[in-house]
C-alpha cells in the first residue's frame, strides 16, 4: 500500500502543510468518497459544507481558506495538487521490460531500452518504439511509425504506417490513428448515375509530446501533408479528426465532438461534447465552445460560443441564421413601437 505523511506529500507538490501532522495517507478521494485515511481537495468556500461532513483525513485547499480544524496542505491551485497525487497514488501498473514470443516484431524495426510489447502484438518494418514504452496486446503498428520514448499504447489500438507519435503520450483502447481520410468526390457512370471516386491519402498524422488519446478515438491521416495534435492535447473517447486538421497545442476535447477536414482548432481550446466542427474553418486560440455547437464560420481567439438548433431544410436554415443575428436589432426596434403605440393611445385620451 502507497503511503505518505503529510509534510512527505507537500515536498511532493512544493507546498506548505498544515502544523497539524495528521494521518498517514493512504489514498486521495473526493470528498464524498474519502475516508480517514484519504486526503482530499477544496476549490473554493463553497465546498466547505460538504468539508464539514467528510470523513476525509486531510484536504488540499487554498490560502485563506479555514480548514477547520483539518490538517491540510495549503496549495495554489487545490485541484491540481490533488490530480498530481493521483498519480503518485494510483499510476499505471509498471510493467517489466519484455517483448512476448508471441508478438510479431519485423527484424528491422528498432526498440528502445526496456520496452514491454504484449502478447499478438505486430510491430512494422522500420518502425522505431522509444525507451520505456508499453504496447499492449493486439495492438497492431505499421512501418516507418515513430514512437517516442515512455509512450503506453493500450490494447486493440491500430496505428497506420508513417505516423509520429511524441513522447508520454497515451493511447487508450479501440483508438485508430492514421486511416485514410474521408476523402471522395462524385463523378457519374456510363449511365449518368452519381459514383464515388475515392481520394486515396499520402498524407500523415502527427501526434505531440504528451497527448492522451481516449477509447475508440479516429485521427485520420492527411490527404497530402499533415494531420497534426499539438502537444499536451486532450482528446475524450469517439472523438473524430478528419484529415487535414491541426489542433493546438494544450486544447481539450470531450466526447463524441466531430471536426472536418482542413479545419483547425486553435491552443489552450475547450470543446464540450458532441460539437461539430465544418470543413476548411479556422476556430482561435483560448476558443470554448459550449456543449452541441455546431461552427460553420471561423471563430476568433478567445471566443465563447453556445446554442444550437433543430435540423431544418438548407433554405429555412439560411434566412432563420439571417435573422438570428439580426434579433437585438428586430428587438429595439419592436421597443421603439410599443413605445409609440402607447405614447399615441395616452394623446388620444
Amino acid at each position: 500500500m502507497t503511503s505518505f505523511t503529510l509534510d512527505e506529500l507537500a515536498r511532493i507538490l512544493g507546498a506548505e502543510p498544515s502544523e497539524r501532522p495528521g494521518p498517514v495517507i493512504t489514498g486521495v478521494r473526493p470528498i464524498e468518497h474519502a475516508g480517514s485515511g484519504d486526503i482530499t481537495y477544496v476549490a473554493n468556500q463553497m465546498f466547505l459544507e460538504k468539508l464539514a461532513a467528510s470523513s476525509a483525513g486531510a484536504v488540499i485547499l487554498p490560502q485563506g481558506l479555514d480548514p477547520g480544524g483539518r490538517s491540510c496542505i495549503k496549495s495554489r491551485n487545490p485541484e491540481a495538487d490533488f490530480a498530481r497525487l493521483t498519480a503518485v497514488y494510483y499510476p499505471y501498473p509498471a510493467e517489466s521490460p519484455c517483448v512476448s514470443e508471441r508478438a510479431d516484431v519485423h527484424p528491422e524495426a528498432v526498440l528502445g531500452q526496456d520496452v514491454s510489447i504484449g502478447p499478438f502484438s505486430v510491430i512494422g518494418k522500420g518502425t522505431v518504439i522509444g525507451d520505456r514504452s508499453v504496447i499492449g496486446a493486439h495492438v497492431v503498428i505499421g512501418g516507418q511509425v515513430i514512437v517516442g520514448e515512455g509512450t503506453r499504447i493500450f490494447p486493440n489500438v491500430t496505428i497506420y504506417p508513417r505516423v509520429t507519435i511524441g513522447r508520454r503520450v497515451i493511447i487508450h483502447s479501440g483508438s485508430i490513428i492514421g486511416a485514410d481520410g474521408f476523402g471522395f468526390c462524385r463523378d457519374t457512370d456510363e449511365s449518368g448515375l452519381p459514383v464515388n471516386v475515392k481520394k486515396f491519402h499520402s498524407g500523415t498524422v502527427e501526434i505531440g509530446d504528451d497527448v492522451e488519446i481516449g477509447a475508440l478515438v479516429a485521427v485520420d491521416r492527411a490527404l497530402s501533408g499533415v494531420t497534426r495534435i499539438g502537444k499536451g492535447v486532450k482528446l475524450d473517447n469517439l472523438v473524430q479528426i478528419a484529415h487535414n486538421v491541426e489542433i493546438g497545442d494544450h486544447t481539450v476535447i470531450a466526447s463524441q465532438v466531430g471536426i472536418a477536414g482542413s479545419s483547425s482548432v486553435g491552443r489552450y481550446g475547450l470543446i464540450g461534447g458532441q460539437a461539430g466542427i465544418r470543413d476548411h474553418v479556422a476556430v482561435g486560440d483560448g476558443v470554448i465552445l459550449a456543449t452541441r455547437v455546431g461552427i460553420y464560420r471561423n471563430v476568433p481567439d478567445g471566443s465563447i460560443m453556445a446554442g444550437s438548433v433543430p435540423a431544418m431544410t438548407r433554405q429555412v436554415f439560411l434566412r432563420a441564421q439571417s435573422l438570428f443575428k439580426r434579433l437585438p436589432e428586430m428587438l429595439d426596434r419592436i421597443r421603439k413601437l410599443e413605445r409609440a403605440i402607447l405614447s399615441n393611445r395616452k394623446d388620444t385620451k
